[in-house]
């Protein structure tokens, strides 16, 4: 027999992956048990039903930093999410870490982003507040819990509880409806903890290459950062593209080599509990890397996140998700059919905002110019 099965993969991952490793038979499990597939392992089906879901094709129409009416070329929620996935598979693998978890749970990392990024978060948080609140962490676990419900079944894409649990990165509102085995919160695979890392690497990399095509800083500036100083001589060329390239690669060895050591020295297992009083370390970057990726965050905060054009795009943005939240509010006839008959399990409040959630950016211009 020359093809592999399921068996032969999960027989080579428990060969081959590191003991904090999360092996696919290790899973959690699905909350609808389903039959096995008998060549792809539970981890590369939940990637595969990722990859097919609505909620991830809208994430070519938003938002990362510029809006996709300023250029053609920026990046999107889309192409973030896939060189998140491609770092994170890459930095997994060389970790002996399981690289098919990391790279399903970094493609469904954002798809709870509504339309407008972070300040439509916010917006949405607000108009949430006496309502369970919003996050997009907390909105992506409920899209393939819930929302996406393609199979017909009640359970969303029926993922593994491996990919659901780390979807909860960071702080949930209190109230925010989720399934009930997702609480507590507990330990994440260390998978997403790589991921979460990769995560930061790409927006580095990528917003500093997508603030220099917006003219919104000059390179002279970025060059008086460390990192880029350091990629320069690394690469042995001040070559614009080849230096933003060398950033992300920076990043990448730095968190490999670091987390290398932190992970063989520790003693925790693959399910994410410990072993008596030891538990799984943070993976992180090494301290010197760590201060020049600190110095590059808060230099494209000053100078991209928070400059009068993009603050400008995303301030109208949040906007019209608050005018079209208050006017759901007023005419929940308007919603569309599915929406609607959602209303008496969901309540009106969280069945809106799930709606505007899942709006693109165009879309949502498309609805709030109509009102």
């Amino acid at each position: 027999m020359v093809w592999l099965r399921r068996e032969d993969h999960e027989d080579r991952e428990l060969r081959w992956l590191r003991p904090v490793a999360t092996p696919s038979r290790n899973s959690g499990g699905r909350r609808l048990p389903e039959a096995e597939d008998a060549l792809r392992t539970v981890f590369q089906r939940d990637r595969d039903r990722v990859l097919h879901a609505t909620a991830f094709r809208r994430l070519q129409h938003k938002t990362q930093v510029m809006a996709a009416f300023e250029g053609d070329h920026f990046r999107s929620r889309m192409t973030h999410s896939l060189e998140v996935a491609q770092m994170s598979r890459g930095v997994a693998r060389a970790l002996r870490c399981n690289d098919d978890l990391a790279e399903a749970i970094a493609l469904a990392h954002d798809l709870g982003h509504p339309p407008f990024g972070h300040v439509g978060e916010e917006a949405l948080h607000e108009a949430m507040a006496a309502h369970g609140g919003f996050r997009h962490n907390a909105q992506g676990a409920r899209i393939v819990d819930y929302l996406e419900d393609r199979y017909g079944h009640g359970y969303g894409l029926n993922l593994t509880r491996a990919v659901r649990t780390s979807l909860l990165k960071g702080r949930i509102p209190d109230g925010f409806p989720l399934s009930p085995d997702l609480l507590p919160k507990g330990p994440l695979p260390v998978e997403a903890q790589l991921v979460d890392l990769c995560d930061k690497i790409a927006y580095l990399s990528h917003d500093l290459d997508d603030g220099l095509r917006a003219g919104l800083f000059a390179e002279a500036e970025a060059g008086e950062l460390r990192l880029w100083q350091e990629a320069a001589r690394s690469a042995g060329t001040e070559q614009r593209q080849r230096v933003v390239s060398e950033v992300a690669s920076l990043l990448i060895h730095d968190l490999v080599q670091t987390a290398d050591v932190s992970l063989g020295n520790s003693t925790g297992n693959s399910t994410g509990s410990s072993t008596g009083d030891a538990v799984l370390p943070r993976v992180q970057h090494g301290p010197t890397m760590a201060v020049m990726a600190q110095e590059l965050l808060e230099f494209l905060r000053v100078r991209f996140y928070r400059s009068a054009r993009v603050l400008g795009v995303m301030n109208d943005g949040a906007a019209r998700i608050r005018r079209l939240f208050d006017s759901y509010l007023a005419h929940p006839e308007r919603l569309p059919e599915g929406a609607q008959r959602r209303l008496t399990t969901d309540g009106l409040e969280r069945t809106v905002c799930d709606y505007l959630a899942g709006m693109t950016d165009r879309y949502l211009f498309k609805a709030s110019d109509a009102l």
